[in-house]
């Protein structure tokens, strides 16, 4: 049983890192593409909100992919496997579609399946590893992606403002490097696992029955359904300022593909590569409710400092430097929180499959009010509001009269 269990735990750890490295190119290029968009496609204001908004209101479609996994434990693997490959798929084929639209459509499917294989990969780096090596293990990978995004940083913006339309090669071979890993997903070895018995009876209808065990978690595990809360305020106000980003950064402060790919690939990076160490050390210390709070700080004052960035360009580096360290809480957060919520004897798949509904949920309203927002007001205006609706999240869970345990327990 320790030779199996050891053997599990190598070949998971190696699908871990060969998976994240060779999609951190094309995840570090997807995050460029709005820019690309209005600055080299001349996208218009409701293009770019179709786009910012596409990406979170398609995590619906995500929660139903990996809705069934509760159930169907044995479908782990082949959720995970086809998940990472058709996100991918459209890139490949960019040269014979270039179209703003195609682009967005592309984007769409790609955050489709982005999150729709986070509840398979969750729940089999639970079963495969152990709690305090997972949680390692993740945050180091998260490391290396970021060490990665800030190599990559050196060269990718002069080259794109040396080849306005390079973008497009660098996302086909880009895509097929992050295609790769399937190899290796497919060879993970997993134990033989039965259903969880905590869960709702079984409806008739398969589009209700997601949607039923959703909403019987939330009101089964309070703690974690304000957890959730939290989030969900934060969240709004990062998807309300999405589509003014782009606009900002394009036409208010007229920045070259080398200046904001330094912002987002070298400033973010290192907040990463500063900060990720005291977040996985917080997960094990701090209460959940303290770190979403500092998190939610943290997104808060990335909109306002890019506001001084319209008097010198060291704000929006700084802007970038804190944005990162508030992601790496979230990503390792948001990531975790569902084996932090889940027993040993639980799936994790149901609470990160929440996660990515939720997503979807805020992702209704917050870019496209966003997008109307720019029209009647401005861009400035936007972040400004989304700024103080991210410290308003961190007021919010601060002030909640149930505190959340640092290691959430099943009532």
């Amino acid at each position: 049983m320790e030779l199996e269990a050891s053997t599990r735990f190598k070949k998971t750890r190696f699908a871990l890192l060969w998976m994240h490295l060779a999609n951190e190119p094309l995840m570090a290029l997807y995050t460029l593409l709005a820019f690309i968009l209005r600055k080299d496609l001349g996208a218009t204001t409701f293009q770019l909100t179709v786009f910012v908004t596409l990406r979170p209101v398609i995590s619906f479609f995500s929660f139903y992919w990996s809705s069934s996994l509760t159930r169907q434990k044995d479908k782990l693997i082949p959720n995970l496997t086809w998940a990472w490959v058709l996100g991918k798929l459209p890139f490949i084929f960019l040269p014979f579609f270039s179209s703003v639209w195609y682009l967005i459509f592309a984007s769409a499917l790609y955050q489709l399946f982005y999150r729709a294989g986070t509840p398979a990969l969750m729940e089999i780096m639970k079963v495969n590893i152990e709690k305090k090596k997972r949680e390692t293990l993740f945050s180091y990978v998260f490391l290396l992606c970021f060490a990665e995004s800030i190599f990559l940083g050196l060269f990718v913006g002069k080259f794109l403002d040396a080849y306005p339309f390079a973008w497009k090669i660098l996302f086909i071979a880009t895509a097929l490097i992050s295609i790769s890993s399937v190899f290796f997903q497919k060879r993970i070895p997993l134990p033989k696992m039965i259903p969880d018995k905590n869960t709702p009876p079984k409806t008739k209808s398969k589009l209700l029955q997601p949607w039923k065990d959703c909403l019987y978690l939330m009101r089964t595990y309070p703690e974690f359904a304000k957890f959730q809360w939290g989030f969900m305020i934060g969240g709004f106000g990062l998807m309300l300022i999405a589509p003014a980003l782009a606009i900002y950064f394009a036409e208010t402060l007229s920045l070259s593909h080398e200046t904001i790919t330094n912002g987002r690939y070298i400033w973010m990076g290192f907040g990463v590569l500063i900060s990720t160490f005291l977040w996985r050390k917080g997960i094990e210390k701090y209460s959940v409710k303290k770190l979403t709070s500092l998190i939610l700080v943290g997104f808060g004052f990335f909109p306002i400092l890019l506001l001084f960035a319209k008097i010198s360009l060291i704000f929006l580096n700084l802007a970038f430097l804190l944005y990162g360290v508030a992601q790496a809480g979230s990503h390792l957060l948001w990531h975790l929180s569902g084996t932090l919520f889940a027993s040993e004897e639980e799936s994790s798949s149901k609470y990160t499959g929440t996660n990515v509904l939720m997503v979807g949920i805020r992702g209704l309203i917050g870019p496209s009010l966003g997008g109307v927002l720019i029209s009647v007001f401005s861009p400035s205006f936007v972040l400004a509001l989304g700024g103080i609706i991210c410290l308003f999240g961190s007021y919010y869970i601060l002030r909640a009269k149930s505190l959340l345990l640092k290691r959430p327990v099943q009532p």
